[in-house]
């Protein structure tokens, strides 16, 4: 009877670390993560985007995607899966409406949005 409990043990805190490995290796699709910040811009998206590209360090690749009223700016690669940023940009009546998403702000201290807030306002 004991050992019957020891190998169910041993199979059940193998299943939790096997299920703990595989949700940690699976990438979310940036938008879901908890890095982002929005507001609103009187810029044009090109002018926006280009302050946003110019505050981000020269090495980093970024991909800008034209889509049905938006434009959008991907950091790293422009699979939302993969992309360590993403700022978004849609037209209103009004003005601009941007939100920006940073994958692991922690690293580099939320670069990517502040460049985002502050070019709104500049």
């Amino acid at each position: 009877m004991k050992n019957s409990r020891s190998v169910a043990g041993v199979i059940l805190m193998s299943s939790f670390a096997a299920l703990f490995v595989v949700g940690c290796s699976h990438d979310p699709d940036v938008r879901k993560g908890h890095g982002y910040a929005s507001g609103a811009t009187e810029r044009s998206s090109p002018a926006y985007l280009g302050c946003v590209k110019s505050e981000l360090q020269g090495n980093v690749k970024t991909y800008q995607v034209d889509g049905d009223n938006s434009v959008k700016l991907f950091v790293d690669s422009t699979d939302p899966n993969k992309a360590g940023g993403l700022v978004e940009v849609r037209e209103t009546g009004t003005g601009h409406h941007f939100t920006a998403y940073q994958r692991d702000a922690w690293y580099d201290h939320g670069r990517l949005l502040d460049a985002a807030l502050m070019c709104s306002k500049a």
